[in-house]
């Protein structure tokens, strides 16, 4: 059907091209004949477009219709999809029917053993989708570019580190999606990352194209038991290319990118800060913030104070190349982490009003990475000064306590709660040096 649509298009661009050829008189007479034709084509090209796939559509959705008229060996009480494909799913029968729908007929799969859980976790963006069986901790992903779609069954439990761990929390898992941009020509093309988040065993599941390309623990087997109950403590973000997950129980931050993962400590995250074209506009800290926000968040009440807009939104700069958001880590084998927000990838002239649009565009998103990111620094601050508190006002017996205090210093320190400074300064008062 494109095809034809194209050839019908050349056809009519031809003509116009043809006609302003025959047309007798001056040459800007001639060019504005010719490009009042290939304007016209455009329109009537748009608009026989829009015609056929409106009734393409429609097409299916009748064919989908009698299917289920004509069809009743399979349940489809419970369905899920649309017009290009549709799942229903048959909970006596523990199966799922994917049914993939094209104006040239209809083609049916069966996946055995696979139940509904809810709408939440069933997923789709034409051609990708992702659906979570959390009974059987089964994830159904794959694609349906073609007339028979690719599908992966992906035992989610198998691989999972903390699946001999007595899970104490009954939170439900969901699925976080994000449109990411995998090409910028000719067209902006997008596509989804689904992220399945088992927060109860914590657990991430990344799906990208239809296959899940990692399963990974972000808590250890340790401390998962501590987390009770069915209140949620993740949030997730899809900023841009990027997708934050944040747990606020454990204090941890997975930054889901278009081809990898990385999950930080909130104690690891110390700065951040926001640059153009390599010149800093912005910078947070534990201690202090600069540029279009007020100095010291913790001195001001908190980080409702320091998060403000980015001081890069009211300078006029001609062309950007970068808009890089900046962490800086409390490690010395890896000192930053650089989050890229030009997704277009060239030169934005801020002079031209596509690129004007395309920066404030990126400006914002990187504007709320940057939020997140101070309000993470604020929280890991917040609990490093509460643990000092309590290290100074709890009353040490003398004769038995000073070694256990010391080895709660220890392992603050050891958590990265504590700098080698605070340590020691603690340690010198417990000692009374």
């Amino acid at each position: 059907m494109k095809i034809k649509f194209i050839l019908s298009f050349c056809v009519l661009l031809i003509f116009a091209i043809l006609a302003g050829g025959s047309f007798e008189g001056d040459d800007i007479m001639v060019l504005l004949w010719i490009f009042g034709g290939i304007f016209i084509c455009a329109i009537v090209g748009g608009t026989i477009s829009f015609a056929i796939k409106s009734k393409n559509k429609k097409k299916r959705l009748k064919m989908i219709e009698k299917d289920e008229m004509e069809n009743s060996d399979f349940d489809r009480s419970v369905s899920f999809g649309n017009d290009r494909c549709k799942f229903y799913f048959d909970a006596s029968k523990k199966q799922v029917m994917i049914m993939r729908v094209m104006t040239e007929g209809i083609n049916k799969q069966f996946i055995n053993d696979f139940e509904f859980g809810s709408k939440e976790l069933c997923r789709q963006r034409d051609p990708y989708f992702c659906i979570y069986d959390k009974k059987n901790r089964k994830l159904l992903t794959g694609s349906y570019e073609d007339m028979t779609p690719v599908i992966c069954i992906t035992d989610v439990a198998s691989k999972d580190n903390n699946k001999d761990i007595e899970v104490k929390s009954s939170i439900e898992p969901k699925i976080a999606s994000n449109l990411i941009t995998i090409s910028t020509s000719p067209n902006l093309t997008k596509a989804p990352i689904y992220t399945l988040i088992d927060e109860s065993h914590g657990l991430l599941a990344i799906v990208r194209k239809g296959k899940v390309s990692s399963i990974s623990n972000y808590v250890d087997s340790k401390i998962l038991p501590n987390k009770i109950g069915n209140k949620s403590y993740v949030s997730d973000n899809g900023i841009g290319n990027y997708l934050f997950i944040a747990d606020d129980f454990f204090n941890v931050l997975v930054i889901v990118t278009p081809s990898y993962f990385e999950k930080f400590c909130y104690s690891d995250i110390i700065e951040v800060s926001y640059e153009e074209n390599g010149a800093e506009l912005y910078s947070k800290s534990a201690m202090r913030t600069v540029g279009g926000a007020a100095v010291g968040g913790m001195l001001m009440g908190g980080a409702g104070t320091v998060v403000g807009g980015l001081s890069g939104s009211s300078k006029k700069t001609m062309e950007i190349k970068t808009m890089q958001v900046k962490i800086l880590l409390r490690n010395t084998q890896r000192t930053s982490y650089v989050l890229d927000f030009n997704d277009s990838k060239r030169v934005l002239k801020t002079k031209e009003s596509a690129d004007s649009t395309m920066y404030k565009r990126y400006l914002q998103n990187a504007n709320s990475a940057r939020d997140i990111l101070s309000v993470i620094i604020d929280k890991a601050k917040q609990k490093e000064i509460s643990a000092m508190l309590q290290v100074e006002q709890k009353p040490v017996n003398i004769h038995s306590g000073v070694a256990e205090e010391l080895a709660k210093l220890a392992q603050l320190k050891s958590d990265g709660i504590l700098t080698e400074e605070e340590f020691n300064a603690q340690k010198k008062k417990l000692l009374n040096l």
